[in-house]
């Protein structure tokens, strides 16, 4: 005991991992994780590896570090996971898709949230509905898309793979690809994720495609740009705040009693419905022009 008191005085850092270029994705969970984290005497230290290019091995020479927070890709990536296990630090995976037994997760059902979203565009009389995809590197991407294919296969609607195209979940992306999607004519468009959405935007408006009146979008996150859009954006609202804040009482309580058992917490998702959607009426017609 007295050991572990003395490791515990000064092991109270807790070291947040991203490797990602949405700025608001990684401002929103690190606001949560380092405020429940302030609440409980622990500081905490981000590392966005898509900034900075650090290496988890030298990241985790500090030994002030008592527990580890992972955020995708991180989350599925078997050689940091070994890395930690090797020093020992009981880490949270947050939104993982693989060896969901290993250590402790916090997730969302990324699988449903992207089949409910797609689910009010058909319940809105869409039928081609195309997907912008986010990069591949990134499992939470083919998720979403999976989710996408579901309800569409639920409403005996095929995939059309000339309404799929792939970004990499920045604005500039959906910006550069929206040209593929429009020319196969969708009535709606599903990004998956806010940024890529918000690109799509600004391509409908260059290219005077009127939404949602010749073609409707969503978005997934609800991140502020969501909310700051013309038309402001119907999306899935993704807690990651409340994703940031249980990842970190999780580990706090990991560091403190030295468990290392794994606990699994599923938060729940919201559609969010604004301006960004039309309803069609049946049966529908292409709605962009030549």
């Amino acid at each position: 005991m007295a050991d572990r008191n003395r490791i515990m005085n000064y092991r109270t850092k807790i070291l947040l991992l991203f490797n990602n270029s949405g700025r608001e994705y990684v401002a929103r969970i690190d606001s949560g994780a380092r405020r429940t984290g302030a609440s409980s005497g622990f500081t905490t230290a981000m590392d966005n590896a898509f900034v900075s290019g650090s290496a988890i091995a030298e990241l985790l020479q500090d030994e002030t570090i008592g527990g580890v927070i992972l955020t995708p890709p991180y989350s599925d990536d078997r050689h940091a996971l070994g890395l930690i296990e090797a020093r020992g630090l009981p880490y949270v995976r947050i939104a993982p898709m693989l060896d969901m037994d290993r250590g402790s997760t916090v997730t969302i059902d990324e699988y449903d949230a992207a089949r409910a979203i797609t689910q009010h565009l058909i319940d809105k009389g869409h039928r081609r509905i195309a997907i912008m995809r986010g990069p591949d590197f990134q499992l939470v991407s083919m998720r979403r898309y999976n989710g996408y294919a579901n309800a569409l296969g639920a409403s005996r609607l095929r995939v059309d793979q000339t309404l799929v195209a792939q970004g990499d979940f920045s604005r500039e992306s959906g910006r550069e690809q929206a040209a593929k999607l429009f020319a196969a004519r969708p009535t709606a468009i599903f990004a998956s994720n806010d940024e890529m959405a918000a690109g799509i935007l600004d391509a409908a408006r260059a290219a005077r495609i009127a939404v949602p009146g010749q073609i409707s979008v969503v978005g997934y996150d609800d991140n502020a740009v969501a909310k700051t859009t013309t038309p402001r954006l119907t999306t899935v609202r993704q807690p990651l705040e409340e994703m940031g804040e249980m990842a970190a009482r999780l580990l706090v309580d990991a560091i403190r009693t030295g468990s290392r058992g794994a606990v699994h917490k599923i938060i729940p998702f919201e559609v969010i419905e604004r301006e960004s959607v039309a309803a069609l009426p049946e049966p529908q017609d292409d709605r962009l022009s030549a």
